[in-house]
């Protein structure tokens, strides 16, 4: 799977393009540290298509607290293809190493077209 990293996300954000980023852990791990973005367990995709199809010719990141290759994101990734998506990346370096320790934690991932105050 392709991936992209937190500069990257920040360059398309300031360029006012669509991202959508998704935290695709498991609802009580999302609770145990908040990065941002969409909070869908990665076992859930196919449950909110009616939330995701608006997006789905955004820019899509799964994103995961593993630095990479997670099952889950890969899961997600596959659910999300599924439905139509064609541009989804893994968050290089997972959330922690790959975001929180890059921009900070007040820094949140985007939803599309949101923009992050750094």
């Amino acid at each position: 799977m392709k991936t992209i990293d937190f500069n990257e996300i920040l360059r398309l954000i300031q360029t006012s393009q669509p991202v959508l980023c998704i935290d695709v852990r498991e609802a009580y791990r999302q609770a145990s540290m908040d990065a941002g973005g969409w909070k869908i367990p990665y076992n859930e995709i196919a449950r909110h298509a009616d939330l995701l199809l608006p997006f789905r010719d955004c820019l899509t990141v799964v994103c995961c607290l593993r630095p990479s290759g997670s099952q889950r994101t890969t899961i997600a990734a596959g659910a999300l293809r599924k439905l139509g998506f064609s541009d989804v990346r893994e968050l290089k370096n997972g959330l922690y190493q790959g975001w929180i320790q890059k921009v900070g934690r007040k820094a949140k991932l985007p939803v599309a077209a949101q923009r992050v105050p750094i």
